[in-house]
This record gives structure tokens, sequence and C-alpha cells, in this order.
């Protein structure tokens, strides 16, 4: 009995499943009815006739004929299929032929994606052929106005446009009657073509406002500024020629060259050729300030030079006269002393470069007398020979500076001689003055030597002529060297002095204690072969052991009663 209760709940639920799932595929199928209601909503037929009432012809009409075909081919093909596909779904779904109701409603939702995109495309372009016509008559308005405004100027200014004004009036001419035809084209039902036509209104517009805005300006450049500069021009080169002055730049050779670039801008005018015409004025603008530019520099430059060229005389003479003091000075020098760095040949090379800056100076000058000088090229040269004279001038002291010490560096290097010899008479006597049994050879050695090297100096300084650069690294040497033997000295009779104080102080160990007395003896040996810090370091030693600290006390004493003469 209860499983006849189980089979019947369960067969409640898959009817309960069934109908459910069929009631969801209904409001599914419902929707996409609802969505390919929307593809069309009568727009485009609205479209359609709103066009047909424009006469079309043309272009334009055979492109609305397309449109209105890929319509009428939308309505009757898919649409009419995704209706039959709708109706077909539904029926399925009420027979519970659950399979095919998915399969079709992929298929009329694909279908009604296409079907909207086609409308929409079909609707966007119905609607650009019905502005087309309005578009159109608002551009060609602004033209005509551009046009008219355009006419005005030229006929109220038509004196500033010249040799321009022909070509303008035939161009005026010619945009109305693009204008014209543009318009009959719009009017007449082919705005498609229309459009084409007025592009190119508005390009000839556009050129013409161009034209009447930048030609005046232009034409008068070429027509009054430009001959009358060229005639300034040639008024002043003859004027400057007459006063014997000379160009750098071939000023007549420029100025026809002008004259050919005016001539072509006088056919760009005809021409209309504002592009063109625009550049060409801008180089004969540049030309023209050019030859102004030459004239102008050679003007300038002769006041330049008519005021400099006695300051540079003067100069020039000031720079030889420092150049043949300095030579004179160097010769009696050079009797006496080695001259190391090149003074006598840079003062020679100074003075060529000083004679070539006269020679230059005064064949400008009989260019000048002559009238054969161009200014601006003696205006760089004086400038460049300043420039060098300054630099001489300073290379010349610099020179005298350096030689100009060298008997008070004699004087002081003599002084110096003497100092080292004082010195060494110091060490000798106060090393003899501690009446020493004998002196160590390196010690003797090392004092030969710095003799040796003071002799030396001595022989250098009594040479005929003197090279004071040698002697003086020569007396830094000897200078450390003396340093070095007093130091050798103070320690020499310091080591024989504290050893002497040592061998007293251990004689009170000596009885007592082996080790201080072989240690006496031994410091005994070594003072004897005048090894005085040996000696000391020996008894030194044996001390320490026997009376730590014993050491320090002697040395403490003896440092403290010692006064040092070598300084």
């Amino acid at each position: 009995m209860n499983w006849i209760i189980i089979v019947l709940i369960i067969i409640v639920l898959l009817a309960l499943g069934v109908w459910g799932y069929q009631v969801r595929n209904a409001r599914l199928i419902h929707d996409l009815d609802a969505e390919v209601a929307t593809i069309d909503t009568g727009a485009v037929p609205g479209l359609i006739r709103s066009i047909q009432q424009l006469s079309l012809t043309g272009d334009s009409l055979d492109d609305f004929k397309s449109w209105s075909q890929k319509y009428q081919g939308l309505v009757d093909g898919e649409l009419t299929e995704l209706q039959t596909a709708l109706l077909d779904v539904e029926q399925a779904n009420k027979q519970f032929k659950f399979g095919q109701v998915k399969d079709g409603m992929a298929n009329i939702d694909a279908l009604q994606t296409s079907a909207a995109k086609d409308m929409k495309q079909i609707e966007s372009h119905l609607g650009m052929i019905k502005e087309a016509e309005a578009d159109n008559a608002k551009q060609l308005k602004v033209l005509r106005n551009d046009y008219q405004e355009a006419r005005k100027t030229v006929l109220a200014k038509s004196f500033a446009y010249g040799d321009a004004l022909p070509a303008l009036e035939a161009s005026l001419q010619d945009i109305a009657s693009q204008l014209t035809t543009a318009t009959e084209v719009n009017v007449g039902g082919d705005p498609r073509r229309a459009k084409a036509a007025i592009k190119q209104v508005k390009n000839s517009v556009a050129a013409l406002k161009l034209q009447v805005k930048q030609l005046p300006p232009l034409v008068n450049s070429v027509v009054n500024e430009f001959p009358s500069q060229l005639q300034e021009i040639q008024s002043g080169y003859q004027q400057l020629t007459e006063q014997h002055f000379l160009f750098t730049d071939d000023v007549p050779a420029g100025v026809a060259e002008v004259q050919n670039l005016v001539a072509k801008a006088e056919a760009q005018i005809k021409d209309l050729d504002v592009t063109e015409l625009t550049a060409n004025n801008a180089t004969i603008a540049d030309k023209i300030d050019s030859l102004y530019a030459v004239m102008e520099k050679e003007l300038n430059a002769k006041s330049s030079v008519m005021d400099q060229k006695d300051e540079l005389r003067q100069f020039i003479s000031h720079a030889m006269q420092q150049n043949r003091t300095l030579n004179i000075e160097l010769d009696h020098l050079n009797q006496s002393y080695q001259l190391n760095h090149d003074e006598i040949k840079t003062a020679n090379e100074l003075k060529v470069q000083l004679d070539t800056i006269d020679q230059a100076y005064a064949k400008a000058i009989d260019q000048i007398n002559q009238n054969q000088a161009i200014y601006s090229d003696l205006l760089a040269q004086f400038t460049h020979d300043r420039t060098d004279l300054t630099e001489i001038e300073k290379q010349q002291q610099a020179i005298n500076a350096s030689v100009s010490g060298l008997r008070e560096t004699e004087r002081k290097a003599l002084a110096q001689v003497e100092a080292f010899e004082r010195a060494v008479r110091d060490v000798r006597y106060e090393v003899s003055r501690h009446d020493l049994p004998g002196l160590p050879k390196a010690y003797r050695d090392f004092f030969k030597v710095v003799s040796d090297e003071i002799l030396q100096l001595k022989d250098d300084m009594d040479q005929v002529k003197i090279d004071l650069d040698a002697i003086a690294k020569t007396l830094i040497r000897v200078s450390t060297d003396i340093d070095q033997l007093k130091q050798q000295s103070r320690d020499l009779i310091s080591a024989a002095g504290l050893c002497e104080q040592l061998m007293q102080y251990a004689n009170r160990y000596k009885t007592s204690h082996e080790e201080v007395a072989q240690a006496m003896t031994d410091s005994a040996k070594l003072y004897a072969k005048y090894d005085y810090q040996g000696a000391a370091d020996a008894i030194a030693t044996a001390l320490e052991k026997v009376e730590p600290g014993s050491y320090k006390k002697v040395a403490d004493d003896f440092n403290a009663q010692q006064h040092d003469e070598l300084v």
C-alpha cells in the first residue's frame, strides 16, 4: 500500500516539474515576442513616406530605392521568419517538446539580433537621406553669406588688390556659378550630388576668403614698399661709392636679384598664388634687409676704425717698446744666470708677432689713405689685434716678473749657504765639546756627505753663469740633510751621556748581581766601539731586571740636565 502512495507522489512531482518548465518557457517566449515587436516600431515606414514626398532624383533617388528595398526585404524575410519561428516554438512548448523549444529559442535570439542590426542601419541611412537636403541648404546659406562678404570687400577696396583684381573678379563669378549649380541640384531632389558640389564651393570660398584677407598687405609690399626700398638702397649705394666706400658684398647684384623676385611676385599676384607670394615676399624682405645691413655695416665700421686707429698705434708702439726693454734685460741676465723657461725664445716670438701686427696696421692705414679700405674688414682686424696685444703684454709682464727677482734670489741663496756652513760648524763644535772617544763610521760618512754638498753649493754659486733653479733644489735637499745631521748628533750625544749615567747607577748592583756586572762589561766593550746606543741599551736591560723602572728614573734625570745647543 505504501509503495503505491510513493509512486503517486513521484508522478505528482514529475507532473509539477513538467508544468513548471512549460510555464518558464512560455514566459521566455513571451519576452522574445516583445523584443521582436520592438525591431520595427514604424519609424522606417514613416521615413519612407516623408522621403517620397521630397521628389528625389538622380543618385539620391537611387540611394533611397536601395534602402527602401532593403527594408521591404527585411520585413518579408527575417521579420516574417521570426514570427513563424515564435509560433512554432509556442506550439512545441504546448506539446511538451522541450528540445525543439530550446533550439527554436536560440535560433530566434540570433535572428532577432541580426534583424535589429539591419533595421538600425536602414533607419540611419534613410534618416541621412531625409536630412541631407536640409543640411545642404544650411551649408549653402553660410557659404553664400561668406561669398557676399568677400565680394563686398573686393568691391569696396578694389584698389588694394592691384593686378590681382581681374583674377579675383573671375573667381567671384565662378563661385557664384558654383553656388547656383549646387542650389539647383539640391532643390532639384538630388542632395547626394549636391553635397559633392557644396564641397567644391566650400573649398573655393575658403580660398577666396584667404586671398581677400592676405592679398592687400602683400600687394602693398610688392607695389609700394619694395620698389621704394630698392630705390633708397641704390641711391645710398651711389652716395657711399662716391665717398670711396667699398663693400663685402656686391650690392648692385643684390638689387638686381631682388628686382627679379619682385617681378616674380607680380606674376604671383595676378595668379592669386597667396602661398607662394607670401614665401616670396618674406625672401624679398630678408634680402632687402641684408642689403641695408651691408651698407650700414661699412658706415658704422668706418666710424669705429677712425676712432680706434690712433689709440691702436699707441698700443702697438708701447708693446714693441716693452719688448725691446725686455729683450735687453734678458740679454743682460742671460750673461749671469741660466734662463730655464724659454724666456728669450718666448720674447723673440712675441717680437715677431708684434712686427706682424705693426705691418698689418701700416697696410691698413695705407688702404685708408688710398681710399681702398673695406672698413668692416679693418674693424675685425683692429679688434683681433687689440686682443692679441693685450695677451702679448700680459706674457711680457709675466716674463719680466719671473726674471726680475733673480739677483735677490742669488743673494738669498748665498746667505743660505753661509747659514749651512755655520750650522755644520756648530754641529762639529757641539759633538767635540762632549769629548767622546770616537764617532760611528755611518755618522762620519753622513757628516762628510753634508759637508761635500755645501762645498758643491759654494762652487755652483761661484760659476760665471748660475743655474738658480738647480741651486734652489739643492738648497732644499741640503737643508733637509742638515736637519737630519743635527738629529743624529743629538741622538749620539744623548746615547753616550745616558750610557755613562746608567753605568754610574749600576755600580750599586755590580757586586750583588752578577748579571749587572756582566752587562757593565758588555756595555763598556760597545762603548769602546762607539756604539753608544747599544751600550746604553745593554746596561739598561740588566738594570730593569734588577730594579724595574730604574731606566726611566735615570733617563728622566739625565734629560732634565740637558741643554740642546743643536737647534
